[in-house]
Formats: C-alpha cells, structure tokens, sequence
C-alpha cells in the first residue's frame, strides 16, 4: 500500500467518529426542539436549524470537553493536510505531460521511445488515465531503456497491437533486445486488478509468436487508486498475477 492508501484507511474510522460524536447529539437536539414547538411547521424549522447550527459548536465544545476525542481530530486534520500535499504532488506530475492531440499518436505524445523504464512507466500511466480507454503499449527493451515503442488505442473495454506480433521476434534479434514489455490498463481506481481470460490468453499467443525470446515478454496491467497513483500488476499464462511496482507519491 502506498502511503495515500495507509493514510486513507487511518482517516476513515477517524471520520466515521468524529460525525457520530456531533451528529448523534446534534439529531437528539434537533428531534427534542421540532417535539417542543407548537405546530409542525415551526418545530420542523427548529429542527433544521439545529441541524445545520449546531455541528460546529458541537465541534469546539467537545475539543474542549474530552481529550480523547480533541486527539483523534487533531489527528484527521493531520490527515488531511498530508493527504493535500500528495494530492498536490500528483496533480503536479501529470500537470507534466501535455495532453495528446486530436489524431495524434499515443506514442509521440507521451514521447515514450527511448525512455529508461520508471520514466516510461510514469509517462504510459499518465497517457493511460487520461484516455479513459485501453491502451495497448510494447516497448522493447534493451538494458532498461525503451528501444522501440508501438501503441493502439482501444475501446473502454478492449486493445489489442498497432504492429503484427509476428514480426516481434525479428525486432527482438535487430535490437539486441532483453525484454519485451507488453502493457495495457484496466480502467478500475481502487489500485487491485487481475488478468481477465482474455489477458491471459493474448499472453500466450504472444509467447508462441516470439519463438525462442517468449521467456523475454513480460505481460503487464496498468492501473490506479482514488489518487491517481498507478500500480502495474504482472502476469503468467496461468493467469497468476502479482504487483510488480507501485508508484508512492510520498517516497
């Protein structure tokens, strides 16, 4: 988990208290005033003003009151402030990359020829979340940078090669290459995912085009948490997958 992730589960509980401890008496309060009134009309607008006056007082009177419940507010608002700051870090990253014009290639956009492999990874998640598509991305690699680079955008659900894989060994042999990544997205935002039957098989058709390099392909999946931060998952032509890395904004 990244550090917006353990940040998040810790503020969550932290919330959840904090509305029961103000909003329980503040509904109290509000259902004993709309009782009191003297027809529905002028108890129903004493109970909402209770509503909506009464969870700030609330607020600064139990801070004042118990010290348990001043340290977990304390606490949210630390949250909080961390969690802006991440947020700010990550808005600044993709606020990096230009947005790909109207029929440009994926790849020229995002300029991803000849990037080392963290930069290509950080480049092919920004250009990933935005299209809000898939994208289907085989970079070959020699010695961790990106030699040639091939992209197709697919529909939300489906991608599929810009290239014919039947040619990838002879890029492979040409190159000198080490690796073939081959990588797409799965447009889910709560940083889990899994190779679908379809992933998998793609895998292993790949595999046996490659020949005698199939052990080079790595087969990947790129997608992301509420933040934004990207986790790339690998998988096997048995359908085992297993994070491969996950991008922390905080480190």
């Amino acid at each position: 988990m990244s550090r917006y992730e353990v940040l998040q589960a810790e503020l969550a509980p932290l919330t959840r208290r904090q509305h029961v401890a103000i909003m329980l008496p503040t509904v109290i309060a509000a259902v004993t005033l709309g009782l009191s009134a003297s027809n529905y009309r002028s108890g129903l607008a004493l109970a909402l003003a209770a509503l909506l006056l009464l969870p700030i007082p609330a607020h600064y009177l139990w801070r004042t009151l118990f010290s348990a419940y001043r340290q977990h507010a304390d606490r949210r608002a630390a949250i909080q402030r961390e969690l802006y700051g991440l947020d700010k870090r990550i808005t600044a990253i993709f606020a990096g990359y230009r947005e790909r014009r109207q029929g440009e290639h994926f790849k020229k956009a995002y300029e991803l020829a000849g990037r080392p492999l963290r930069e290509l990874e950080e480049a092919l998640s920004v250009g990933m979340f935005r299209e809000r598509r898939e994208v289907f991305v085989t970079a070959f690699m020699r010695r961790g940078i990106a030699v040639r680079v091939t992209a197709s955008i697919g529909s939300p659900m489906r991608c599929s090669a810009a290239d014919n894989p039947a040619r990838w060994k002879e890029h492979v042999e040409r190159l000198g290459c080490d690796e073939i990544r081959q990588y797409h997205n799965h447009p889910v935002h709560d940083g889990h995912t899994s190779p679908s039957r379809t992933d998998v098989r793609t895998s292993k058709t790949l595999r046996t085009l490659l020949g005698p390099h199939g052990t080079r392909l790595r087969s990947l999946i790129i997608c992301w948490n509420r933040a934004r931060e990207w986790k790339v998952f690998e998988h096997d032509t048995s359908g085992k997958h297993w994070l491969h890395f996950e991008f922390d904004a905080a480190a």
